[in-house]
């Protein structure tokens, strides 16, 4: 007997991300697609939070095996040096057709470059060699293969274009881009730091919310403008180039999304969006030991010298960057 899960079709592609990561993905079968539905097959019953229906079935579809490592392997084991080939990234970040890795300790990069573009099908591939940096986010990568990291990627049925080589994109943060596009229902939202839709355009696709979206990187705002109308949504979305604190709207808000690492000086200039009620969707990165009543006891004290009050809803680790050092967002109820 053969055990299949089904999802929503919005989240088969972060479900799928996470049994791989756990292991789970049989991927001997075959993923189908059921109108609405996806059903994806599993190894065993997966311990997810992630709603979905249990089906046992007899027959199922046998699917060729493709491991895309073990293709890379098969292609650069006679190409590049034994220890080289040793040192092989086992990971990668793929948008569109432009794909990103870390290199560390290898020579003949290039060659590498070349074989994992092959196998993933890549026109480019870039070397992440300083992660994201500065108030615009800009990251640090270097070309090893092709010239062009321009691409469209597409994630939960929204399409997102903007040059790879030059803005960032958070694959760990899907999660919370899908959240965001459920938890809003036709209400008015700010983006404090829209960067090229990565809320704004779930909350005005799926939401219906109307979004004043603010970015003070002119390259992020000009891909934020093509996305919108990408997606439909020029009737919805207002993009806002420049610095938050001084183009965000006064007394607009039911919601304020503070999608940066930094956010407490920020959360001021967040109260000011509010109308007279709503929510900040306030992330964060810091000590784990600190989040979130440490974090929230400082936002709290920010919006009690301003006049407000405020109520922690929601808190919830996104992701981990270093021993005991996460991304976390705090959804907080100020009146």
């Amino acid at each position: 007997m053969a055990l299949t899960i089904e999802v929503d079709k919005r989240k088969a592609e972060e479900v799928k991300n996470v049994l791989l990561e756990m292991d789970l993905l049989d991927d001997s079968r075959k993923i189908k697609r059921r109108g609405a539905k996806v059903e994806i097959p599993v190894k065993e019953i997966p311990p997810i939070d992630i709603n979905y229906e249990l089906i046992e079935e007899d027959g199922y579809i046998k699917r060729k095996r493709f491991v895309p490592f073990e293709e890379i392997k098969r292609v650069l084991r006679n190409e590049i040096s034994c220890e080289d080939f040793e040192k092989l990234p086992h990971k990668w970040e793929k948008f569109g057709d432009v794909l990103i890795l870390k290199m560390e300790g290898i020579k003949e990069k290039e060659k590498v470059a070349e074989g994992y573009a092959r196998v993933l099908k890549c026109k480019s591939v870039l070397e992440d060699v300083g992660g994201i940096k500065g108030k615009e986010r800009k990251p640090f990568f270097r070309f090893l293969y092709g010239k062009d990291a321009e691409t469209i990627h597409v994630e939960n049925g929204i399409k997102y274009k903007f040059d790879a080589s030059q803005i960032m994109f958070s694959s760990g943060n899907i999660d919370e881009r899908i959240r965001m596009g459920e938890m809003v229902k036709g209400d008015v939202a700010v983006d404090m730091f829209a960067g090229i839709g990565y809320f704004t355009l779930p909350m005005a696709v799926y939401g219906k919310a109307e979004v004043y979206a603010c970015e003070i990187n002119p390259l992020s705002h000009s891909y934020l403008k093509e996305n919108i109308l990408l997606n439909d949504v020029a009737n919805r979305v207002k993009p806002l180039l420049g610095d938050c604190r001084e183009v965000a709207p006064h007394d607009i808000a039911d919601r304020v999304v503070m999608g940066y690492f930094d956010s407490i000086p920020f959360f001021p200039y967040a109260l000011r969006c509010i109308k007279e009620d709503g929510v900040i969707h306030f992330h964060i990165k810091c000590s784990e030991d600190n989040f979130p009543d440490k974090i929230f006891k400082k936002v709290k004290r920010i919006a009690k010298d301003d006049g407000w009050k405020a109520e922690m809803l929601f808190h919830k680790k996104i992701k981990s960057y270093a021993p005991r050092i996460i991304h976390g967002v705090i959804d907080i109820y100020v009146s």
